[in-house]
């Protein structure tokens, strides 16, 4: 099971860039936005809007995530919001929910 997550990522799976630091890790993993229902995108905060985007990431078991990682996609960087490696035994894979990078805290 574990060879078939794999040859789907390589066949199906988008480029992303994991960044630690300096180090950059280019890979295929999915990411795609998550649509809550009744969840607004964006909310008012003491600043004015904010964005309340979050996306979907599963990637491959041998590249960990970290509230540290930053997740490049489509031109974009994205922060993780939370992030659980899944299926161990069976098909591991990490699971992460993404935000968009937030220029203003950095």
């Amino acid at each position: 099971m574990e060879q078939d997550w794999k040859d789907i990522l390589a066949q199906f799976g988008q480029e992303v860039t994991l960044r630690r630091g300096e180090e950059a890790i280019p890979l295929r993993a999915f990411v795609q936005p998550s649509l809550d229902k009744g969840r607004e995108q964006q909310l008012p905060t003491p600043l004015g809007i904010g964005r309340q985007d979050r996306f979907l990431y599963l990637g491959p078991a041998g590249h960990p995530l970290d509230l540290d990682t930053l997740v490049e996609w489509q031109g974009q960087q994205y922060r993780v919001q939370s992030a659980h490696l899944m299926g161990q035994g069976i098909c591991p894979h990490w699971w992460a929910m993404l935000f968009p990078r937030d220029e203003v805290r950095l």
